[in-house]
């Protein structure tokens, strides 16, 4: 590495860290499973957990659901080129089958090419309810703003939720503009939602939890933290972004609705990923059993 480059990587960490807090309390706290359980499929482990992920099963009962809905939940993939580990990714999500896919930002970062974005959307499965898609920070920061990304998507059928709601039939799906680097507004997202119809809302920063655990919502699904991306025996997380709060990664609950906070694919600050294994996350919607 040319010094140089040594030192925009540098300074590229230490912009990193000031968007953070280091050692946050709250990622000292177990990870707790889906109310109605999880499981994982492992992945090969190494030192460097980037360029293999786990896959993760979790259960919610979801109260107005009329049947079980499968979501596949793909997050913070931070695409730049297309390495191979682009194309093992694409292969893997292409054999999957959810009734819903959701993509909860930062599916790209600063550097990415069309190449890369195009293989990895093309490859994405069809689904009946729909493939959609939020803003994460990232797409602001890496060159994807709103208008240009909607348009990307829109030429791969997938839909982007910005400060929205749709109805699918079983379930609404809502979806925010980013916390970080955008403008949600929830006045907006929430205008034209039916009140005793279950909603599942997708949210790039876990920090609108908070404000989006009110009916009719019921799951939130969210990304960003990468799980820590380094977490230290002991100490917990080296590092989580702004944005986080007191959500690193796994499920919450407030007032009876649950939050996920999904570990992601890819990396931010320095390409390295240690105890926070990426993931490639199912979570099931499961209809309460008829009596």
């Amino acid at each position: 590495m040319r010094v140089s480059e040594a030192i925009r990587y540098v300074q590229g960490i230490t912009r990193g860290v000031r968007r953070g807090q280091m050692f946050p309390p709250e990622g000292r706290v177990r990870a707790e499973s889906a109310p109605g359980g999880s499981s994982v499929t492992p992945s090969r482990r190494s030192f460097n957990e980037l360029g293999h992920w786990e896959i993760t099963e979790h259960h919610v009962p979801v109260e107005g659901l009329d049947r079980s809905l499968r979501v596949l939940q793909l997050s913070d993939v931070h695409l730049r080129g297309r390495e191979p580990w682009v194309d093992a990714l694409a292969d893997t999500v292409s054999e999957m089958r959810p009734d819903l896919l959701a993509l909860t930002g930062d599916i790209v970062t600063r550097g990415f090419t069309e190449e890369a974005v195009d293989r990895l959307l093309g490859a994405l499965p069809p689904a009946p309810l729909g493939r959609w898609a939020i803003m994460g920070n990232w797409e602001y920061w890496g060159g994807a703003p709103l208008d240009a990304w909607r348009a990307r998507l829109d030429r791969h059928g997938i839909g982007l939720l910005n400060n929205r709601a749709v109805d699918l039939g079983p379930i609404q799906l809502l979806g925010t503009d980013d916390w970080l680097a955008g403008r949600p507004d929830l006045a907006a997202t929430f205008a034209n939602v039916t009140p005793n119809k279950p909603a599942l809302a997708l949210t790039h920063s876990p920090i609108l939890f908070d404000r989006l655990a009110r009916p009719p919502v019921r799951v939130v699904l969210s990304g960003h933290t990468h799980g820590g991306q380094v977490r230290v025996p002991f100490a917990g997380p080296f590092f989580l972004p702004r944005g986080s709060g007191a959500y690193p990664w796994g499920w919450y609950e407030r007032d009876g609705v649950w939050l996920f906070v999904n570990r992601g694919i890819g990396w931010s600050v320095a390409p390295l990923r240690w105890r926070a294994p990426p993931e490639i996350a199912w979570i099931t919607l499961d209809a309460p059993p008829t009596v």
